[in-house]
């Protein structure tokens, strides 16, 4: 098939060449061909080539030959031939038509490449990538590429995972990408370091896509090919949790410290021999010598009364329980009394002890007084003190609800159903005095006009004052305000004024005279009095020239239920001055007494004065009627039939568009599977089931924008304070209420 000069050239070929018949028997091979058979050329020749071959490797060979043979196109294919000896390669063959001097195909012909070697390297130069990739990219530290001018080539998992980017988004941006913004710079200063040929490790911040800050420490590295630099490899890792740690420990540290610094407590530590560690300021001011001093020194520099501690500290260190000691001085008498503890230091390496003293003086000073103010919580008595009233109450409400049941003359029936209004009004009244007693109802503090106050009561008074007492009053400055409920306040005017007016009785000439005017309280009379602070207070008097009380008297009268008055109609029931009192130490102030047997009595009023000035009278007018200013859809939610009832009708009254529900979980379901949203919301606090704490706490959780009004036949201090700080309370409603207080209060809401 070829001449002999040809058989030369194929012969000297480093490839191997063949040739084969067209049923694939070889006719011919080079000595290449033999070495990569590893057999003589006679054993080769006559063989069919597919006879080294698995049977599908062969059907696949054929396949190549005999498309080789229908489009003349040479082809290429790899497989792999075995040996008898069981040695298998990995051969390359090109073959092309072999045709005779006439052109004629009388067979194939071929380059074959023994490529065993180099698919074994192939194989394992993937397999170190495959490790490689399995490594790099499930590596527990962060691991980013870039160029050498910043910009992302690769990054693995643990990137994506922790700082919320996808590859796509940070391959081929700059790495300044996630860079904390006070960091810029610290990133660029590690990249000149990395170009510089240098491997720093630096502490640097980055922001995740969520905005959320991770704290890294890492390294880099320059990778170089010909002495170029291609890449920049950086190696993270993240120290959040640590740096969280140490900025905790920090804390905890300036924290425990600003406590030791601040507290008002003698703190003084002492190592296992007895000397002074370390000591507030405080301790300072006790002994005298400034903390710095004491250190180093043992305890009976402090004071001799310190002295006496010495063998209690050993005590406390050997047996490892503390020991308190009650009243004792520990810088003589001229620095008052203290309750001393000592604590043993558990540490055993360091051992030592730690006192720490509690000035008591101004609490032992208060002893006396104290013991009174405690009888002021004593509210068990009430209920049985206020039935006679109730029941008058229940006596009027009985007897005009029958008259008004079988009375047809209209003009008698609303002369009953007003003195009902005025019945209920009185009973309202009642529970106000009892919730107060009972600090249930802490009121709305407001900056309120002492001239305002005293004209309201004066025009209360002087219709129930008999004619025979004159009023004399004194001139009190009109922009003198002080902060408290309104209502309370008059409370407290009233009541001195009926005490007063009781006094004189039908003596003639009877006089009651109030003042008001500035006071100075100092640190003495601030502890004399039981006041919160010093400074500037309002005293009001009021005086009477009435019997006066004796020494026996004195000191009972704040006691709940008791009263001086006689056995009869006039009888009291002792709740006004428990109550006056009540509400003017709740208010931060302080009431005195001066009385005399047989020549009158003076009640004297401390009370913090306000910083507002007062505004002018008509300002704090309320609205009193019932006219509608803007009309709402509300839901009252109230798990008493009768006043979901009279409510409702109350509302509709004023010509708002009303629904009611019964509990919590009928409210969340008309609040939420409505069309048309309400405007405002009046839920009853105390309900079965879900009551108003926790309905507000779902309407909050669901997202329900609307204003709340909050009602309860309590006051609201029982409440929990997370409740009264929820955003949704537009309003307060005590009940009971009138359709006037409702009008009212809706109007407020509806106009912000």
């Amino acid at each position: 098939m070829t001449n002999d000069k040809n058989r030369r050239i194929l012969e000297d070929m480093r490839e191997g060449y063949y040739e084969t018949d067209l049923v694939g028997t070889l006719v011919y091979v080079n000595e290449t061909v033999c070495s990569i058979a590893e057999l003589p050329r006679e054993e080769l020749i006559g063989v069919n080539f597919t006879s080294y071959m698995a049977r599908a490797t062969a059907r696949k060979v054929f396949r190549v030959f005999n498309d080789t043979f229908k489009t003349g196109i040479p082809q290429r294919i790899e497989y792999e031939i075995s040996f008898r000896d069981g040695v298998k390669k990995t051969i390359e063959n090109s073959t092309s038509l072999l045709r005779d001097g006439k052109g004629k195909v009388v067979g194939f012909c071929g380059l074959v490449t023994d490529i065993t070697k180099r698919k074994r390297l192939q194989a394992q130069i993937r397999e170190s990538r495959s490790r490689f990739e399995a490594l790099f990219e499930n590596a527990n530290e962060l691991i980013i590429t870039t160029d050498p001018n910043g910009y992302i080539r690769r990054i693995n998992k643990k990137i994506e995972s922790v700082s919320g980017y996808t590859r796509r988004e940070l391959v081929g941006r700059s790495i300044l990408l996630i860079a904390h913004p006070d960091d810029t710079d610290l990133f660029i200063d590690f990249w000149k370091q990395i170009l510089a040929d240098r491997t720093p490790r630096f502490e640097l911040r980055a922001v995740a896509k969520d905005g959320r800050t991770e704290y890294l420490l890492a390294s880099g590295a320059a990778v170089k090919k010909s002495g170029r630099i291609v890449e920049i490899q950086y190696n993270v890792q993240i120290i959040t949790d640590l740096k969280n740690a140490q900025h905790t420990i920090e804390d905890l540290s300036n924290h425990l410290n600003s406590i030791f610094e601040s507290s008002p407590n003698v703190i003084i530590c002492f190592d296992r021999s007895g000397r002074v560690q370390m000591a507030n300021p405080v301790t300072g001011k006790i002994f005298r010598k400034s903390p710095g001093s004491m250190i180093g020194r043992d305890i009976t520099f402090l004071s001799p009364e310190m002295g006496t501690f010495d063998g209690l500290i050993r005590e406390v260190q050997e047996t490892r329980l503390p020991r308190f000691l009650h009243e004792r001085m520990i810088a003589g008498p001229s620095n008052g009394i203290f309750d001393v503890s000592i604590y043993p230091l558990l540490n055993p390496e360091t051992g030592g002890a730690v006192i720490t003293a509690v000035d008591i003086t101004e609490k032992k000073n208060m002893e006396v007084q104290l013991i009174h103010a405690q009888k002021m919580e004593t509210i068990g008595e009430l209920a049985g003190g206020v039935a006679h009233d109730f029941n008058n109450i229940l006596t009027g409400i009985s007897g005009n609800l029958s008259m008004l049941k079988f009375t047809t003359d209209r003009d008698r029936q609303l002369g009953y159903i007003d003195t009902l209004e005025k019945i209920a009004d009185r009973a309202r009244d009642l529970i106000k005095q009892m919730l107060v007693f009972t600090k249930r109802n802490e009121g709305s503090p407001e900056d309120i006009s002492i001239s305002d106050v005293v004209q309201e009561v004066m025009g209360m008074a002087y219709k129930s004052v008999p004619k025979s007492i004159t009023f004399e009053i004194g001139s009190i400055d009109p922009g003198l305000c002080v902060r408290m409920d309104h209502t309370q306040l008059t409370q407290v005017m009233l009541n001195l004024i009926v005490n007063a007016k009781d006094a004189i009785g039908e003596k003639v000439g009877g006089r009651i005279a109030i003042g008001a005017r500035v006071v100075t309280v100092d640190k003495d009379m601030k502890r004399q009095l039981l006041l919160g602070s010093a400074g500037k207070y309002v005293r009001i008097d009021v005086s009477d020239n009435g019997c006066g009380m004796g020494k026996d008297v004195l000191p009972k009268i704040y006691d709940p239920f008791f009263s001086t008055k006689q056995k009869g109609t006039n009888k009291g029931t002792g709740l006004g001055l428990s109550i006056t009192y009540n509400i003017v130490k709740k208010a931060e102030g302080n009431i005195q007494v001066f009385s005399e047997e047989g020549k009158g009595t003076r009640f004297s009023v401390l009370l913090p004065v306000s910083r507002a000035r007062a505004a002018s009278a008509g300002s704090g007018a309320r609205q009193d009627g019932t006219a509608c200013l803007k009309k709402a859809r509300v839901l009252l939610v109230d798990d008493e039939d009768m006043l979901r009832e009279i409510g409702r009708e109350m509302l509709e009254y004023l010509g708002h568009e009303v629904d009611t529900a019964p509990d919590g979980n009928k409210c969340l379901e008309l609040l939420t599977g409505g069309a048309k949203p309400f405007d405002v919301v009046i839920l009853d606090m105390i309900m079965p089931g879900l009551d108003g704490y926790h309905t507000l706490k779902e309407m909050q959780r669901l997202g329900i924008d609307a204003r709340v009004v909050v009602s309860s036949g309590f006051s609201f201090e029982h409440e929990r304070e997370e409740l009264l700080g929820n955003p949704l309370i537009a309003a307060r409603l005590n009940k009971p209420f009138n359709i006037q207080e409702l009008s009212s209060l809706l109007n407020e809401i509806l106009a912000g």
